[in-house]
């Protein structure tokens, strides 16, 4: 349902109607299309750590086959994202670990809130490698909800179980940067890059003031692409102390400039991070703490581009819904692998009209109206094959 981008399970019911659909499923998997309501069954007792464990076998077969090593922060750590989304919305607390909010009017709004670690890369992917529910407990009382700070130390311990040797540098937006993340990523081992905003850490924006010029290091990086000139001028300060943390600062001016016009554009970012910046890695480490932006993106792929994240895929259980959101990261990993590889970037510069959703509707109509021969494709999927990321 997924990896086609159905979009829900009364659409891919649907599907599994087409005699032509259920023949070329069977001849593919070797095992017969269930209904859509007996995976829901299933889900609904299925506990959903057993698809959290299958997703971190998946992620651990590439790292291991090295899929990834090119895209490594200075060639040594995995970039690693946090960020959460809302992912469904309710009148009420149908399950007793919504989230909720209520408006000025006295309207209250429940939610289904994820927070997600997913391994970013400098082509844009945005692997998930750990989920974690931002819930409250069942029968239990609370001054307080759940949130994604608490959240995100549960799913730091989960990371560190499920990848306890894996180099990671974390990459965290302008809610992360305070003593108890940085608690978490020193205790684990981690180097992290964050967004530093004017409301962060009164203290240090203090210090920062108070410095004299000649504190600040300087650097500046020029290139040209697709039509544009860039100009990247850094600035930053090391060995500045917060609470028994050294920490670092950088803060980046970006100058973009088309060619042949006069038209420019200027953007400001600033980051703060425990590793030391020198000449040599600031270009490196103002550009990874941007890529945090690519699960932003991923999320906002994942609601809109087919997968639909946020529909209620299971309107009665929360346990249903859970299996079938990891479902649905397992779906995007493989659909990121082939789609970001060479063979499929070609198929896209071929013509320059085509696209990916193009691509992957002439698939799904290719299993709904044409007979797969069997021998043929036992023949073809006998052959081993390699998919080379570009």
């Amino acid at each position: 349902m997924f990896m086609f981008k159905a979009g829900s399970r009364n659409q891919f019911d649907n599907f599994r109607k087409e005699d032509i659909f259920r023949k070329n499923y069977y001849r593919t998997f070797k095992l017969k299309l269930p209904s859509c309501d007996a995976i829901e069954d299933v889900f609904r007792l299925l506990n959903n750590e057993e698809l959290e464990k299958l997703k971190s076998i998946i992620i651990k077969e590439l790292i291991q086959r090295k899929i990834f090593k090119k895209f490594r922060f200075l060639s040594k750590k995995y970039m690693i994202s946090i960020d959460g989304s809302g992912v469904s919305s309710y009148k009420t607390d149908y399950c007793d670990q919504c989230t909720s909010k209520t408006s000025k009017k006295g309207v209250t709004t429940y939610y289904h809130y994820v927070l997600e670690a997913k391994l970013v890369t400098s082509n844009d992917m945005a692997i998930s490698i750990a989920t974690e529910w931002v819930q409250n407990e069942v029968g239990k009382e609370y001054d307080k909800q759940d949130c994604e700070i608490k959240a995100f130390i549960r799913l730091a311990a989960k990371l560190k179980k499920m990848y306890p040797r894996l180099p990671l540098v974390i990459l965290a937006d302008g809610l992360y940067p305070n003593q108890t993340f940085f608690k978490v990523c020193k205790n684990y081992g981690w180097d992290f890059i964050a967004t530093f905003k004017d409301g962060n850490l009164p203290s240090i924006h203090q210090e920062l003031e108070l410095l004299p010029k000649g504190a600040w290091h300087y650097n500046e990086c020029f290139q040209v692409h697709n039509g544009y000139s860039w100009k990247h001028e850094y600035s930053w300060v090391n060995k500045i102390e917060y609470k028994g943390y050294i920490l670092s600062v950088i803060k980046c001016c970006e100058t973009k400039k088309k060619l042949k016009s006069k038209e420019t554009e200027q953007r400001i970012f600033v980051h703060i991070t425990n590793i030391r910046i020198n000449s040599k890695n600031s270009h490196t480490i103002s550009i990874s703490g941007r890529m945090r932006w690519s699960i932003e993106n991923s999320f906002d792929y994942l609601k809109n581009h087919g997968y639909n994240l946020g529909h209620k895929y299971s309107r009665v259980s929360f346990n249903a819904f859970k299996n079938y959101y990891q479902c649905m990261m397992i779906a995007h990993i493989i659909n990121q692998l082939i789609e970001n590889s060479n063979d499929f970037i070609l198929l896209l510069k071929h013509d320059l009209k085509c696209t990916i959703k193009y691509l992957w509707n002439r698939l799904l109509s290719f299993f709904l109206e044409v007979n797969i021969d069997e021998n043929e494709y036992n023949c073809m999927v006998r052959k081993r094959q390699q998919i080379r990321l570009a």
